[in-house]
Order: structure tokens, then C-alpha cells, then sequence
């Protein structure tokens, strides 16, 4: 689980946003609060929600972390900066300025005690040449775990051409020579697993499984699990295909099964039986919203039962508000969510906020200077548990109100 997320000067941010997901000791032990495995104080949404106008910088803000994260897995020998997607705000001193971003969060299993840490992963990148913003260079990266409450150092490096500190637990001794390959455009981790160091490689491999199936921001794009994909893992997985068929009627009543059959062309077919249809009907004519359920659920039910996170953008696109909120009860209830996965979305469903708990809404607008600003509901003044959010933002209360004309 993410506990908190901060960026500095990278696209239309400027000046540091922080998504700060810890819940106050004053709010209500609710169901869709967990507390933390790592730290049992504290406790953490299972659903987040990010909320605003669009071109405020909702997608802007996961962006950030998805790319935190291909950033730490890129191969450094591409023959391309594994650093270049990490622009700067557009200013003449966001071009002179570096970008920082720094992720604390919790995983199990990743040290050999196997217990629950918490870990802060932070890295700041600066350009060579303002002209080329391309051309980036790592001038700071570290990865930090928590064993006793205090930050103890897996690894850091400084600016280019400094030693690299590397912990024991990664197996090597100061001056490695593993260590002179780290190049000054890619990540200590990706290099070190390149070489096979185990903890490096165990790092890189979860997070090429998270980006895989967790996310659907794909550089600047948002995108599809291909369906070839999600045809092969539900045929290996007779427990996952019947999850996808009990869920997928969400979106359709009338459907009443679904089938993965052999195509002409050798391909997988998905097929749906419908009530009072007597010919099972392919998924290319199904609505735009059972397509778009069946593409999205795998994303949802890996999270839930595997990755424990799920990082997605516009879910609602193609879909009615109560399916919206129906996946996110998924992730808000105990029953459902057993493993504490975490949810993080954009939306500009508002329908959303009814069912909604004030810490898992941040609103995200821009301010008179084009740069993106966040703050939760929470830090609304005045505002009471027992307020009808929806009622509040749209009042504007809340903020992120988009202005037209």
C-alpha cells in the first residue's frame, strides 16, 4: 500500500504536490480504512480518488508514479536516457530546475525476514541541456527501508561520478565493480539486475508484473490489456475465469455466461450467451461498456488477489456511475478486499462522491500560474463527517469546479 506520494516540477506540476494518504487518528475505524502492516498506527485508504477538471493534472499525478516505476525496471542498455520522460514544468526556471519525486510504501516478502516494511524510494533528475530536455541524469537516488522506525539505507548514490552506497543486503561490497556500470541516466536497481543481483532482480521483476496488469497509462497514453492477454491467463485459471464471468454481468443483466472458444484464424474468441439469444455473441459486438469491463477486470482482479495495487486512469469512460461504484465497493470492503489492495483513479464521475469518505477524495485544479495544486477533502476546513460530498463539491466547496466561458 502507498502511504504517501510527492512530486516536484515534473510536467504541469511545479512546486511540490503531495498526496499524503494517511488517515488522521480522528477519523472513524471504518471497513474501508486498513491499517498497515508495516506500521499498525497508521491507517490507509483502500480507494483513491482523484477529482477535478480536466487538464488539471489528475492523470498527470499517477503518471508520475508510473514512470517513478519504469524508471527503477528500464535496462540501462536501451541506447536511450531511461530518465528522459521525467520533464519539467515548462518555465524558463522549471527547465533549470530538477525534478524530484519520492514514493513511501509497504511490501511484504522483499527482505529476507519476509515481514511487512515500509520503504521510501526517492530520486531526483536533473538536464544537461535545458534545449534537450531529453537528456536527463540521475543527480540523486536512494531506496530506504523502515526495520525499527528509523530510515536505514539500502542503497544511495549522489551526483555522477560518486561512490554508490550499497547495503549488505544486496550481497556486494563497497567498490564493486557492478557498481562502475550504473550509468549516469539509469537506475542503481535496473543496472544491479542486469547483473542478476538477487534483491535488485526480485524488485525489477515485481515491478514489471505491476506495470504489466496494474496500470493502464502507458507514457502518454492510456491502454488496453490486449484481449489475446487476458484470453490466455482466464484459460490457465479456472478460479480467475469464473471471477471474470460473475463479475462481467455487471455491466449486462442478460448475460448469462461467457466462453473462450478457437477462432478461424487460430486466434481466441471471447463469446457471451445472452438471455433469449440463441447464438453466442462475439466480444467486437458486445456495448462499448461490457468491452471496456472486460478489458478493465483483469486489472481489478489482479490487484485484488495478487499485486495488491492498481493505478488507473478515466475507468469511467465507458461506464455507468453504479458500475464505478460497484468496483470500487470491491476494494472498500473487507469481505472482497481480504489482502488490503489498494485502488488509485482519476474520474470525473461526481455521482462518486455519495458513497465516498472525505479521506479518499483528493481534488486536483490548477492555480492562476497553470501549475497543478492537490488537497484532500479532508483538509477542507469546516468540513463534516456527515457532509454529502457531492453536495459540497458541486457547491464548490470542495474546489475543482471546471470553469466554462
Amino acid at each position: 500500500m502507498i502511504h504517501r506520494f510527492s512530486v516536484t516540477n515534473y510536467h504541469s506540476i511545479r512546486e511540490e504536490v503531495m498526496l499524503d494518504l494517511r488517515i488522521p487518528g480522528t477519523a472513524p475505524d471504518l471497513p474501508c480504512f486498513r491499517r498497515s502492516a508495516a506500521k499498525p498506527d497508521i491507517r490507509l485508504p483502500t480507494v483513491v480518488v482523484l477529482m477535478g477538471p480536466n487538464g488539471s493534472g489528475k492523470t498527470t499525478l499517477l503518471r508520475a508514479l508510473v514512470d517513478t516505476a519504469m524508471v527503477m525496471l528500464a535496462a540501462p542498455l536501451t541506447g536511450r536516457a531511461t530518465v528522459g520522460a521525467m520533464f519539467p514544468f515548462l518555465s524558463e526556471q522549471g527547465r533549470r530546475a530538477p525534478t524530484r519525486i519520492c514514493v513511501e510504501f509497504e511490501v511484504d516478502g522483499l527482505l529476507s525476514d519476509g515481514a511487512p516494511q515500509l520503504f521510501r524510494y526517492e530520486l531526483i533528475v536533473e538536464r544537461e541541456d535545458t534545449k534537450s530536455l531529453a537528456k536527463a541524469r540521475f543527480r540523486y537516488e536512494t531506496l530506504q527501508h523502515f526495520p525499527k522506525g528509523r530510515p536505514r539505507r539500502l542503497f544511495e548514490r549522489g551526483e555522477p561520478g560518486k561512490p554508490i552506497y550499497v547495503s549488505k543486503e544486496f550481497g556486494m561490497r563497497p567498490g564493486d565493480d557492478r557498481l562502475k556500470a550504473v550509468r549516469e541516466d539509469a537506475s542503481v536497481i535496473s543496472t544491479l539486475a542486469m547483473f542478476n543481483v538477487p534483491l535488485a532482480a526480485q524488485i525489477v521483476e515485481g515491478l514489471r508484473y505491476l506495470i504489466a496488469w496494474s496500470t493502464n497509462i502507458i507514457g502518454y497514453d492510456t491502454d488496453l490489456i490486449p484481449t489475446g492477454d487476458i484470453t490466455g491467463m482466464y484459460e490457465e485459471s479456472h478460479e480467475a475465469s469464473e471471477w471474470l464471468r460473475s463479475r462481467i454481468q455487471c455491466t449486462d443483466l442478460g448475460i448469462q455466461n461467457l466462453t473462450i472458444a478457437d477462432g478461424r484464424d487460430g486466434k481466441k474468441v471471447v463469446l457471451f450467451g445472452h438471455q433469449g439469444v440463441d447464438t453466442p455473441i462475439p466480444l467486437d459486438l458486445e456495448s462499448s461498456g461490457t468491452k471496456s469491463l472486460f478489458h478493465l477486470l483483469p486489472q481489478i482482479g489482479m490487484a485484488l488477489n495478487s499485486t495488491g495495487l492498481a493505478v488507473l486512469d478515466e475507468i469511467d469512460g465507458e461506464l455507468h456511475v453504479d458500475i464505478i461504484g460497484e468496483i470500487l465497493s470491491w476494494f472498500r470492503s473487507r469481505e472482497t478486499n481480504p489482502r488490503d489492495a489498494q485502488l488509485l483513479i482519476t474520474s470525473h464521475h461526481v455521482g462518486l462522491l455519495e458513497d465516498l469518505e472525505k479521506e479518499e477524495v483528493f481534488v486536483v485544479e490548477k492555480d492562476g500560474s497553470g501549475a497543478t495544486r492537490v488537497h484532500g477533502a479532508q483538509d477542507v476546513r469546516g468540513l463534516r463527517r456527515d457532509a454529502r460530498l457531492y453536495a459540497k463539491y458541486r457547491g464548490g466547496v470542495l474546489g475543482g469546479l471546471p470553469r466554462i466561458g
